[in-house]
Parts: structure tokens; C-alpha cells; sequence
């Protein structure tokens, strides 16, 4: 991951789907991989086409082709991190200074208070400061 990303892309739900198993996945997953772990009806039924979707956007990769059973299939990872991705919209849609403390506002809001994020946007502003 890490890679620099020339263009963004946008998830559509199936496809997001598809990519939070990526995400949470500790190593690369087969495309029925993908499907079981979804445990959808749609799932098995449209998941190559949402790998060949998810190939021509480069939001993920073949990592390895490897024997599944009797053939041999492809394993994939995603090309971006889930927070380079969110990252990569937020910048998409917000590219002014002034927005980016109406969104933190508005991300903090809604979540509850929590004395471990408040310790962790602290020290994330403090290196901020110190940069």
C-alpha cells in the first residue's frame, strides 16, 4: 500500500463492501473469499464482476496466483489503505483550510466522548504544531 495514487476512485456500496473485507483482511483473499466473508445473496452471484470493476479503478491488485483446489486463482489486495481512501474523497470534496475544522467538529460530534480520542487529536495537533 503507501503508493502514491495519481487519480481517486469512487466505491459504490457493493464495491465498498468488497474492499472493507480487503481492508480488515490480514492477508490476501480469493474472490470467493471475498463472497463468503460478505455472506450476501448478491455476493456470489456479482463478486467477479466487482473484482474486475475494483482492477480497472487500481483500488486493488493481484497479489498472488496460487492453486484454490483443483485450479489455480488469484489472490487480491487492495492498493490503498481504507484511510488513504477516505483521505482521497475528503480531499475530493474539501480543499480549503477553513473546512477542515468544521469537519473535525462535525467528525467529533458524532461520536461519544471518549477521553482516549480527545489524548489522541492532543498529541496528533501537537506534532501538527511542532511541524
Amino acid at each position: 500500500m503507501n503508493k502514491k495514487r495519481d487519480h481517486l476512485f469512487y466505491l459504490n456500496e457493493k464495491e465498498g463492501k468488497a474492499m472493507k473485507v480487503l481492508w480488515s483482511a490480514d492477508k490476501p483473499l480469493s474472490a470467493s473469499e471475498i463472497a463468503q466473508i460478505i455472506d450476501e445473496e448478491w455476493a456470489k452471484k456479482s463478486i467477479q464482476n466487482i473484482i474486475r470493476t475494483l482492477e480497472a479503478k487500481k483500488a486493488i491488485e493481484v497479489a498472488k496466483i496460487t492453486k484454490i483446489g483443483k485450479t489455480y486463482g488469484r489472490l487480491f489486495r487492495p492498493t490503498v489503505s481504507s484511510e488513504e481512501y477516505a483521505v482521497g474523497q475528503f480531499k475530493k470534496f474539501y480543499n480549503k483550510e477553513n473546512d477542515v475544522p468544521c469537519i473535525l467538529s462535525a467528525l467529533v460530534g458524532n461520536i461519544k466522548k471518549d477521553n482516549e480520542l480527545s489524548d489522541k487529536l492532543k498529541e496528533l495537533l501537537e506534532n501538527y504544531k511542532e511541524d
